[in-house]
């Protein structure tokens, strides 16, 4: 499965998204206004809301939100280290784990099971990820949300002009991606 997740350009005063599956325009994302902490909530195409993407602190390292599907159903998206990240579910721990430039390896437990690449050249304030995940492993719901936490906490540029992200130039992994990894 393929997903992008694109930042609207020139969003002042929120965020805005467009979330791609396959080709289609399947959801939209936009923060709420008038929140103590940052919440950006996902809808359908039908405007029913799915999730929200809650920040828990003002913890300016960590990232430390929640997903939350309902009022009582949510999961924690926990910091295990400043380039190590994890959501617990009913699989298991999935971790994503950054590697060198703009990517991060997806795993369930030990099997990678997707890659994130973000985009290094933000025009006009428009981040745009690129996510290939086996949706028979994950809930791409849960990927998009750790998607809009990690942009919300550390690569929100909505107000640049012109930003190039080097990404992780000198990083070791806590657990290296496949390069050649696809869909099985």
């Amino acid at each position: 499965m393929e997903i992008q997740v694109i930042q609207r350009k020139w969003n002042f005063i929120y965020d805005q998204y467009e979330i791609i599956i396959d080709g289609k325009k399947s959801y939209t994302a936009k923060s709420r206004l008038f929140s103590f902490y940052p919440k950006i909530d996902v809808y359908s195409q039908d405007k029913k809301k799915l999730i929200s993407v809650e920040k828990k602190s003002n913890d300016f390292v960590k990232l430390d939100f929640l997903i939350r599907y309902s009022l009582n159903s949510y999961v924690n998206i926990n910091t295990n280290s400043l380039i190590s990240y994890s959501i617990r579910n009913s699989s298991g721990s999935i971790n994503f784990y950054e590697q060198e430039n703009n990517l991060i390896g997806v795993f369930l437990n030990d099997l990678q099971i997707g890659v994130l690449d973000k985009n290094k050249k933000v025009i006009l304030g428009s981040d745009k990820y690129d996510i290939v995940i086996d949706p028979k492993y994950v809930d791409p719901l849960l990927i998009i949300g750790f998607v809009l936490a990690f942009d919300c906490q550390y690569n929100n540029d909505k107000d640049s002009l012109y930003f190039y992200d080097h990404g992780n130039v000198i990083i070791d992994p806590v657990l290296k991606i496949d390069p050649n990894w696809k869909v099985q």
